[in-house]
């Protein structure tokens, strides 16, 4: 097997479930101050977005993974976005949640950081 496809087999491994638990919960996912890296990332996405500078029409997301949290504040200068990614367990993840689906991750608390970030909360 090249190296190619043993790293594609080997990503076939990924767990989103795992991931976003790592990642998007507490400790990490708190937004009680501006220091932890989760709010910090929304703002600095806030920021960019809240230039005006970057608008358009269509605004691809490559390697969304299995998150939603890079796009929320592209959302109101974006007529379409489109969210692609390698794996389909991360594509089902991103479908359960726009289902609204039980037990799809919660993003709320970042879409209400958002929001209020842009001074729509």
């Amino acid at each position: 097997m090249n190296s190619i496809a043993a790293v594609g087999k080997n990503y076939q491994k990924f767990n989103p479930g795992a991931y976003l638990q790592n990642n998007y919960m507490p400790p990490r996912a708190d937004f009680s101050s501006d220091d932890f890296v989760v709010p910090w990332k929304l703002r600095c996405l806030a920021e960019a977005f809240g230039t005006g500078k970057i608008h358009g029409h269509t605004l691809i997301d490559i390697g969304s993974g299995p998150t939603i949290y890079q796009l929320l504040s592209s959302s109101d200068h974006f007529e379409e976005i489109i969210m692609t990614d390698f794996l389909e367990v991360n594509r089902e993840v991103l479908r359960r949640w726009l289902q609204a689906e039980p037990n799809s991750f919660d993003w709320s608390p970042y879409i209400k950081h958002a929001c209020t970030l842009e001074g729509k909360g």
